[in-house]
């Protein structure tokens, strides 16, 4: 019963709306330009992870949020149970996604692409996104977070890609004498993120405390 509710309250229509544009993307090198080298390839296959993530701010928008509240299943439960639902198709949408990085010209093929790197990548920019509108729904009366957390995402993405600051840098190209680090980098955040999300997914006390009143 419970897994219903949630499926008929998950707003499918912004998740999938991103998903597509990100399969989009990926199928870019296949569709117009098979010849394109693995550097290019590797940032199409980022700029459909970052769609991945706009897909993920929107999975704990509730405009009855404040109905929903009230009920005896704690937020953590719905809110897991959310992720769950959406976590099958997303990782088929990723497997499609990489399939289609792997269509075009045979001698590109052949040279591969880190699709476990990419992955780990595309596995954080989620998680980061749904630890963020976790946040703002525990810290805010907001009921969708989805579009702010969003542009925040991409927002915060386009800063990163620009700046690379010493020491943190994220974005690296292929054979990239960082690209070891910087995706040690992409793990430790990959974990802060996981860990954010279990610390604001709870009710918070305040209002437990005047419910129990």
């Amino acid at each position: 019963m419970l897994l219903r509710t949630e499926s008929r309250a998950l707003p499918w229509r912004s998740p999938l709306a991103a998903a597509l544009v990100g399969l989009l993307l990926a199928a870019v090198p296949w569709a117009f330009a098979p010849e394109l080298d693995q550097g290019v390839r590797l940032n199409v296959l980022r700029a459909t992870a970052l769609c991945g993530a706009l897909a993920a701010a929107f999975l704990l928008d509730d405009p009855a949020r404040h109905t929903t509240g009230a009920v005896p299943v704690p937020r953590p439960l719905r809110q897991a149970l959310r992720v769950g639902l959406v976590l099958p198709v997303a990782a088929l949408w990723w497997a499609a996604a990489l399939l289609l990085s792997q269509r075009g010209d045979a001698a590109v093929r052949a040279e591969g692409l880190p699709y476990g790197a990419v992955t780990l990548e595309a596995a954080t920019l989620c998680a980061l996104a749904v630890a963020l509108s976790a946040g703002v729904v525990r810290c805010t009366g907001v009921c969708a977070p989805g579009a702010g957390v969003g542009g925040a995402v991409l927002a915060l993405v386009v800063v990163v890609m620009a700046l690379q600051p010493d020491g943190f840098e994220l974005f690296v190209p292929l054979r990239d004498p960082r690209w070891e680090v910087a995706h040690q980098r992409w793990a430790v955040l990959l974990a802060v993120a996981v860990l954010g999300w279990a610390g604001c997914a709870p009710d918070p006390v305040r209002r437990l405390g005047r419910r129990r009143g």
